[in-house]
């Protein structure tokens, strides 16, 4: 049997036991119908389930306190990680978000000391440096990440056509990072890359067949 993570219906159904919801009390979160519920949770389980309409996978995500780029993701509408990161690095990363400023700088001076790549080592001394300073450290500007955001922005806003780009909201939070927080040069990046996409007649209901397990 294919664990959580395998389809949307699985993980939609582990999430619900876990915050407590039935479907009627997550329609009822999500403003939407039993019937919309219980088409999500047989997605990728019945092939005779239709693929949700992204607003109401919004919803659907907030109401389960879920990051709703994996709901969009395990639809079919933004192409997997390259990289996944395995169900324990998630849950040791959950761990150290917990720990005191203090705490985590001594976990990350342990990951210093044991990398062995020059430029990991740059980077987490960069985050010890600049605690408070969320992008400290990080390279910004490798290609899959940039996509990804892209990706992302597409799907959260439900972007299409280019003109959304220019009334983007600051307060937007795309993964760990703030759109206001973002250097420019990166926004612009970004945003370049997204409108690349909708020029390919992108549209965040379309699924794409190769983004199917």
């Amino acid at each position: 049997m294919a664990s959580s993570a395998d389809t949307l219906g699985r993980f939609i159904a582990d999430l619900m036991e876990v915050r407590g919801y039935n479907n009627s009390t997550l329609a009822t979160a999500a403003s939407t119908s039993e019937s919309v519920i219980r088409n999500l949770l047989k997605h990728g389980i019945d092939k005779r389930a239709r693929d949700p309409d992204p607003s109401t996978l919004r919803r659907v995500a907030d109401a389960l306190e879920v990051n709703a780029l994996y709901l969009f993701r395990l639809a079919g509408y933004i192409p997997p990680k390259a990289n996944v990161n395995s169900a324990r690095a998630e849950f040791l990363a959950d761990a150290f978000d917990e720990l005191s400023p203090e705490k985590q700088d001594a976990v990350m001076g342990v990951l210093e000391a044991l990398s062995e790549g020059i430029l990991r080592k740059v980077s987490i001394h960069g985050m010890r440096e600049a605690p408070g300073n969320p992008l400290a450290g990080l390279d910004l500007a490798f290609p899959e990440a940039l996509r990804e955001m892209a990706n992302e922005l597409i799907a959260q806003l439900q972007i299409t056509k280019p003109v959304q780009l220019e009334s983007v909201q600051k307060n937007i939070r795309l993964g760990l990072y703030r759109w206001g927080d973002l250097p420019q040069a990166t926004r612009e990046r970004i945003k370049a890359l997204a409108r690349h996409k909708l020029a390919l007649k992108y549209d965040p209901t379309m699924v794409d067949e190769e983004w199917r397990g």
